[in-house]
């Protein structure tokens, strides 16, 4: 079952930009900014290792990390981001790379690491 879902260099990018987020969220998000780095590290570890479910269950806990992090600020938000984490967990689950796929755009847009053109 492959998860070809996510490319290192986009991991390697989102982790090089918490930075920027504990800036806006402050010092008090530092320890769990922490724990999202630590497991999009590992994943990058381990899917250059081939072991590619792990690195999926690493980040689905990264993930986790981030919408617990994002209820402490925004509560309604951060039902939005559970719901993309229970998505992402199903679709891991069915080993769907599509929806895989679609679920980690949905994280990356709504975290602020891609930008969506507002339509006129």
């Amino acid at each position: 079952m492959a998860h070809e879902f996510e490319s290192a260099p986009a991991l390697e990018m989102l982790v090089t930009r918490l930075g920027e987020m504990e800036v806006v969220l402050g010092a008090s998000a530092a320890v769990r900014l922490g724990a999202v780095r630590a497991h999009l590290q590992r994943a990058v570890a381990l899917r250059a290792d081939g072991a590619l479910p792990d690195a999926a269950a690493a980040i689905r806990r990264a993930m986790e990390e981030l919408a617990t992090l994002v209820s402490d600020v925004d509560p309604r938000e951060g039902v939005l981001m559970r719901a993309v984490v229970e998505r992402f967990n199903a679709a891991l689950l069915r080993a769907e790379p599509t929806e895989l796929e679609r679920t980690a755009d949905l994280m990356r847009e709504r975290s602020g690491a891609i930008k969506v053109p507002k339509k006129p």
